[in-house]
């Protein structure tokens, strides 16, 4: 088993250890105020524990106390580990903000309502959250797994790759502000606009989720500048790559655009103003195909 493969136990094992713990405490009490929260905390703690796990079981394993372990130097790691990390964990960090205040407001989700009261259903839901972590933290869990002597030097293009990471995060966090101001606006009886289609959402009718796939596809491109190099299986690049594809296949085909546009479809169908919104805006690319 390649080296690069044999460190991911780690990071696997904190994105379901954590999820299912949680799901022993949730399931019983029919609760998924926390289900975004933790979700977005596992992918911080995975992402952390494939930088820092192999110097933490060698303190263990030395019989040493925990809570004495020292994280080494931010100077022992490559420039791009530390990048990919700080910017993957920003990104989960957000999410679980945004998420998490959402969920306070209204006091509940809609997509748990068949699912809270069936317990097995309900624990497996976060088994499949813990699939989710790992999936998306691949590029930044190979990356990790590497060497730092082994990773390539931090180039120009490394920066480019990062910054074109940063501003489809900015694109997401402003699509996700557009719309939060939109509503409060709404609350206030500053307009009577029954969804909204301004800003971002003039351009796509899912800018927030378009983000994020951009952020992902960002990511595994960072992750690609350490993974394609001698000695790193071909496997691993594809192995990063189900990342960004997983992240677009699920917002676009399976929990995130469908369940939007049907919720949409339900509620305005037969309103004109929805009709011509969904004729003229793309449900995803912006630009592209209004299907597309």
């Amino acid at each position: 088993m390649p080296t690069v493969y044999s460190k991911l136990w780690q990071p696997i094992a904190a994105a379901y250890g954590l999820q299912a713990l949680a799901g022993c405490v949730f399931v019983p009490l029919q609760s998924e105020k926390y289900f975004d929260l933790i979700g977005a905390t596992g992918h911080i703690l995975s992402a952390g524990i494939s930088l820092l796990g192999t110097s933490i079981y060698q303190h263990i394993a030395a019989g040493l106390p925990l809570v004495e372990y020292r994280p080494p130097s931010l100077q022992s790691f490559a420039p791009r580990q530390l990048a990919i990390t700080v910017a993957f964990s920003f990104w989960a960090a957000r999410l679980a903000v945004f998420l998490f205040g959402r969920i306070r407001k209204t006091g509940k989700d809609s997509r748990f309502e068949e699912i809270r009261v069936n317990p097995k259903r309900f624990f497996r839901l976060w088994l499949i959250q813990g699939t989710w972590i790992m999936l998306s933290g691949f590029p930044v869990w190979l990356t990790n797994a590497l060497s730092p002597n082994a990773t390539p030097l931090w180039t120009t293009s490394d920066a480019a790759i990062l910054s074109f990471a940063l501003l489809s995060l900015g694109v997401e966090i402003l699509a996700d502000a557009q719309k939060s101001e939109w509503r409060r606006q709404k609350e206030q009886g500053e307009h009577n606009e029954k969804f909204i289609t301004r800003g971002l959402w003039s351009i796509s009718r899912h800018p927030n989720y378009v983000a994020e796939v951009l952020f992902h596809a960002s990511i595994f491109a960072l992750s690609c500048r350490s993974l394609v190099t001698p000695g790193v299986p071909q496997s691993a690049v594809l192995l990063s790559s189900i990342s960004p594809v997983f992240s677009y296949g699920i917002l676009r085909y399976l929990s995130g655009v469908p369940f939007l546009e049907k919720a949409g479809n339900k509620k305005w169908g037969d309103d004109p103003a929805w009709k011509r919104y969904t004729s003229t805006t793309p449900v995803f690319w912006p630009w592209a195909r209004i299907y597309a």
